[in-house]
This record gives structure tokens, C-alpha cells and sequence, in this order.
């Protein structure tokens, strides 16, 4: 396959990658994984392992890429629908967009860096980490950067009131939420990962 070729074909998949995103936005059954009747409130986001994956395939730079579609539509939805208090959290630009970001990145750059060489049963293995790895920084860095908001910066724009009833909220449902989104992506990155990933190296596109 010569080099245009290829590019040609990563650009198709990014595409599909972003299309699958867009969808997995759009309708909720498809983007998150409600656990509500087991656990109150609780909910998993499938999006994460999208992009997580697309990192893996296509590279940090198009994982980053493929974080900020995400994001954008995150922060897009916070400002156009009905206010809550999940959604009020997305309002803010830095608290949509570092953490989606990130998780492309730091996901893309370990697994081209230390995994993509490796022997496919060792892989599966990694991408259990990876997984994992990918729902706690979206995590992390979501309660951080709404600390930080809510701490440092006025967050009045948002529509977030200044209330410890709030604060408390946004970190206990997203911080549950998170424990969850851990042990979900443990499986799910690995599961759907690997057939993934193979296709692609034996497509030539990694």
C-alpha cells in the first residue's frame, strides 16, 4: 500500500471513528450505559472507550482529535438543553474540552509508545490498564478542573449555583460514576480493542 493510500484510508477512519462519536452523542442508549436501577443516579460513558480505541488505532494527535468532537458536542448540548446539574458542569469550555482531550492523548501516546509493538495476548492485557486508565482521567480531570471552577475561578457564568448542595452533587454523582466507568472500561477497551486493532495492522493502518 503505498503512502497516499494509507492516508487516504486513516482519513476514512477518523471519519468513521468521529461519525460513530457524533452518534453515540445523539442517541443515549448507544453513548452511555444507564445503571440507575442498581445503583442511583449512576450511569457509564461509553464515548470514553471510543475514543479511547480511535487513540489507539489512529494516534494520539487524531486521538486528541477525535476527544474534541466529544467535547465540543458535550459543551454544545450543556448550553442547548434543558439545564442539570451534570449538564451545567459542561458548560465551561475547560471542564468540556482538557479532559475529553486528554484521554486521546495520554491513551494514544502510551499505547503507540510502549503497547502497539507487543504480542496480541500481551495487549489484551495492557488494554485492561488502558481501559481503566481512560474513564479515570476523563474522571480525574473532570472533578479537578470543576474544583478548580468552583474554588478559584467565577463559575457564575454556567448557571451553577454557589452552593456546597451542589458542589456536593457534581463530585459524589460524577466521582460513582467514575468507579464505574473504571471497572467498565477495564472490559469493554479489551473486548472491542483487540478484533479492532487487528484489523487495522492487518490493514496496514497503523
Amino acid at each position: 500500500m503505498n503512502a497516499h493510500s494509507q492516508k487516504s484510508r486513516r482519513l476514512v477512519l477518523t471519519a468513521l471513528f468521529i461519525a460513530i462519536i457524533l452518534v453515540q452523542s445523539l442517541v443515549p442508549w448507544l453513548g452511555t450505559l444507564p445503571i440507575g436501577a442498581f445503583f442511583l443516579g449512576a450511569s457509564v460513558t461509553i464515548i470514553t472507550f471510543t475514543v479511547a480505541i480511535g487513540a489507539m488505532v489512529l494516534g494520539p494527535k487524531t486521538g486528541a482529535l477525535l476527544g474534541a468532537v466529544w467535547a465540543a458536542y458535550s459543551c454544545w448540548h450543556a448550553w442547548t438543553s434543558v439545564p442539570s446539574i451534570g449538564a451545567l458542569m459542561f458548560r465551561n469550555p475547560f471542564t468540556a474540552f482538557i479532559p475529553r482531550m486528554a484521554v486521546g492523548l495520554i491513551i494514544g501516546f502510551l499505547y503507540w509508545h510502549y503497547v502497539k509493538n507487543k504480542k496480541w495476548h500481551q495487549q489484551r492485557w495492557y488494554l485492561v490498564g488502558l481501559g481503566a486508565m481512560s474513564a479515570f482521567v476523563n474522571t480525574a480531570l473532570v472533578l479537578t478542573i470543576t474544583w478548580i471552577s468552583f474554588k478559584v475561578m467565577n463559575t457564575s457564568f454556567t448557571g451553577i449555583p454557589h452552593t456546597g448542595l451542589a458542589n456536593w452533587l457534581i463530585t459524589t454523582i460524577a466521582g460513582t460514576n467514575g468507579i464505574f466507568e473504571i471497572i467498565a472500561g477495564a472490559i469493554i477497551v479489551p473486548l472491542i480493542g483487540i478484533p479492532v486493532l487487528k484489523i487495522a495492522a492487518k490493514n496496514n493502518l497503523m
